[in-house]
């Protein structure tokens, strides 16, 4: 047997700086109503610890984000989406925040671009615990959006940005960190 070749040591010049993930995420409308997933901790501040955000997740390597949003979309709730379109940018970096839910992680950075679409006609959403890795989620909702102002949506930006219907053209909308 022959002795493995030594590696040399790791240049630290070659070490690349942590850099945000990219996700995307969809508001997906019906209706008066958003499809919003429902978490269940101590981060919300409300009596029954419910707070809601839309389904979503990250873009891999070589994916378009509409390839990408689709991907997530079939993963976590298995329907399939119409009329995309790119409505907000949103920056996420959990040390800026005194509410994070246990399982996020503390260094957590993220860049996130939500969609505005529709599900498929016919297309009956589903929801499978522990689907999006984490265990604080425990359903799926279709959510009126009259009701989005007395919820704990995340992002708080979400109230404002969706209690409209939407409306063609509608540029992309930034929002900075909070």
């Amino acid at each position: 047997m022959r002795d493995q070749p030594q590696q040399p040591p790791a240049d630290p010049r070659n070490r690349r700086p942590r850099r945000p993930a990219f996700t995307v995420r969809a508001a997906i409308e019906r209706d008066q109503q958003i499809l919003f997933m429902r978490a269940r901790d101590e981060s919300s501040s409300r009596p029954d610890r419910c707070w809601y955000f839309l389904p979503g997740g990250h873009v891999d390597h070589g994916e378009t984000l509409e390839q990408a949003l689709r991907r997530e979309i079939r993963e976590e709730i298995g329907i399939e989406l119409d009329h995309l379109r790119p409505a907000f940018l949103r920056e996420f970096i959990a040390p800026l925040h005194q509410r994070l839910s246990p399982e996020m992680p503390p260094d957590h950075h993220v860049i996130a671009l939500i969609y505005r679409c529709r599900p498929v006609p016919g297309a009956t959403p589903r929801f499978e615990q522990g689907v999006d890795g984490t265990s604080v989620v425990d359903d799926l909702l279709w959510i009126d959006r009259d009701q989005l102002e007395s919820l704990d949506i995340r992002p708080p930006h979400l109230r404002q940005g969706l209690s409209i219907p939407e409306t063609d053209p509608q540029p992309l909308t930034l929002w900075p960190e909070q």
